[in-house]
């Protein structure tokens, strides 16, 4: 409970006081060190639990691992997956290989993560890792990995129009306009747009849903007058540029 509000001290506190601790605790301690951006404590703790053999299991490995996928610990968290499965014979889950990725795509090892979704035949065909490894691609500037993964996209998720808008924005920020006008014209050809934007307000205890270039809401016009104005009045005070 303590966990779960963020008050990660007080649950250590009461977890020491506990005269036995099984894997469950032990988890559930590492757990809540991870979520709260305190990998360091997360993995003291793993090795104290190690050091007195309790054994960990796929959810104390998956704890592990999202700890150092918060904490951008590539080395220690690539340490950890080989160990789950070389020490204690665990096979890896989507769970596990997901924050692999993570880990390696933040850090800039593309090539390391794509080959391990090619080579791993358990997840090759998973759309959630490959849009993480297409995102990444995209984050470090990488258009031709990122090509190469939008292509097994296309292939997996054909109807996602997410994975061409990226690309099409990929292949303009590097001048690449025949291949932005080819993404373009196959969106088009298959049918698939952009979704469009929305916002949302409460206003007394009544939501008012808003989506660009929609004059369906009852009261759009007065809305769009609303919005000029404001507009108006940000470009007088706008500031000249020094």
């Amino acid at each position: 409970m303590y966990a779960k509000c963020g008050a990660v001290d007080q649950a250590f506190n009461v977890f020491q006081k506990l005269p036995e601790k099984d894997l469950v605790l032990w988890t559930s301690m590492i757990t809540a060190y991870g979520s709260h951006g305190q990998a360091l404590e997360a993995l003291k703790l793993f090795h104290e639990m190690l050091q007195i053999n309790v054994k960990p299991d796929t959810v104390t490995f998956l704890a592990v691992l999202s700890a150092c996928s918060h904490a951008g610990l590539v080395n220690e968290g690539c340490l950890y997956f080989n160990q789950m499965i070389s020490e204690y014979g665990i096979k890896p889950r989507i769970k596990h290989y997901s924050c692999l990725i993570d880990l390696l795509g933040r850090a800039g090892r593309l090539h390391e993560a794509y080959g391990i979704l090619l080579n791993t035949p358990d997840i090759k065909d998973d759309v959630g890792l490959l849009s993480m490894l297409f995102s990444a691609c995209h984050l470090h500037g990488n258009t031709e990995l990122g090509e190469r993964v939008a292509r097994l996209l296309v292939e997996k998720d054909p109807d996602d129009p997410s994975t061409y808008i990226v690309l099409s924005n990929r292949y303009a920020s590097v001048n690449k306009w025949d291949e932005v006008r080819q993404v373009r014209l196959k969106m088009k050809a298959l049918g698939l747009k952009k979704n469009p934007g929305c916002s949302w307000i409460e206003i007394e205890k009544k939501i008012h849903s808003f989506f660009a270039e929609d004059m369906k809401h009852p009261q759009a016009e007065k809305v769009h007058e609303c919005l000029k104005m404001l507009t108006s009045h940000m470009e007088k005070d706008e500031l000249p540029a020094s």
